[in-house]
């Protein structure tokens, strides 16, 4: 699980986002309107995640463009924190979560062959109290949009403390999009898949065959061994992070912009994951590889 190097291995690229609402719960575009603005937009992938519902979505697949059903769901949290928000991709029976325990919920989605998300962390004031009994998620929301609203969409800390603590965990940038442009269109998922297809996308996704951005393009990462290297594109820093004290950033100076990095990767380190920042503060963040 999470071995691939998405930039060694064959396929296409394909923009996606995995969190997105209708006027089947809080959103503000009616579903077919939802997935037609994403597609306008340039996205070859939409998740849809109303709350509490699971939406027939199958009519608006299309050969360039693939619709997945979902939902958020909102499971009681037993260990003294706030209410969980969890996105689940392919589902295709609502998750009756009112008294089901988290990891019960969790499992549910996991059997329905789908993926769980952890949702927007800061805003929902989780910490890695709330996080560390949960099981059976892949990835952890490390930007979203609508969060925004209150200046809370970086989640980059919660996503280290999981990797530092817990296990492996992925991240994805998200919009959470309700409205019509406030929260749409701003952070999304890069993923490299065989073909456009539901199971080739399921798949990349539980793989980490993919990147996250708010705008930023990760070109390459090459792995060499203790040796870790990207290019991207103009940046104003690039960071390699690692477990508690480990890593590395380079900035740029003398009025140039960086293009590529490289880290020595000490010894016994546990995961490195790269954030590539252009001159605007927008962010690229690779998934974590694990040595």
């Amino acid at each position: 699980m999470f071995s691939n190097n998405p930039f060694r291995q064959s396929g296409k690229w394909y923009r996606g986002n995995t969190h997105s609402h209708s006027t089947e719960s809080d959103g503000k575009l009616p579903i077919a309107d939802r997935f037609s603005a994403y597609q306008d937009a340039g996205y070859d992938f939409l998740v849809l995640t109303d709350h509490r519902k699971v939406n027939d979505v199958s009519a608006y697949s299309s050969s360039d463009f693939l619709a997945i059903s979902g939902s958020e769901v909102h499971p009681s949290n037993p260990y003294g924190g706030p209410v969980y928000h969890f996105v689940a991709i392919n589902i295709h029976t609502p998750v009756n979560c009112s008294k089901m325990h988290p990891n019960a919920v969790l499992d549910d989605i996991k059997e329905q062959g789908g993926e769980a998300v952890l949702c927007h962390p800061y805003w929902c004031g989780h910490t890695i109290t709330d996080y560390l009994p949960l099981r059976n998620y892949f990835a952890i929301e490390v930007y979203n949009d609508t969060c925004m609203g209150i200046g809370k969409g970086f989640s980059e800390q919660s996503w280290d403390d999981l990797l530092d603590k817990g296990g492996p965990v992925l991240g994805i940038a998200s919009d959470d999009s309700h409205g019509t442009e406030h929260d749409c269109f701003h952070g999304w998922i890069m993923v490299k898949a065989e073909e456009l297809t539901l199971d080739n996308i399921m798949e990349s996704l539980r793989t980490g065959a993919f990147y996250s951005t708010l705008g930023p393009e990760i070109i390459d990462i090459d792995l060499q061994d203790n040796q870790i290297s990207v290019k991207c594109s103009e940046a104003q820093s690039i960071v390699f992070k690692a477990e508690r004290s480990r890593g590395r950033r380079f900035v740029a100076s003398n009025g140039t912009l960086l293009t590529e990095a490289s880290y020595s990767v000490p010894a016994h380190t546990k995961y490195v994951r790269i954030e590539v920042t252009d001159v605007t503060g927008k962010k690229a963040w690779s998934n974590p590889f694990f040595f």
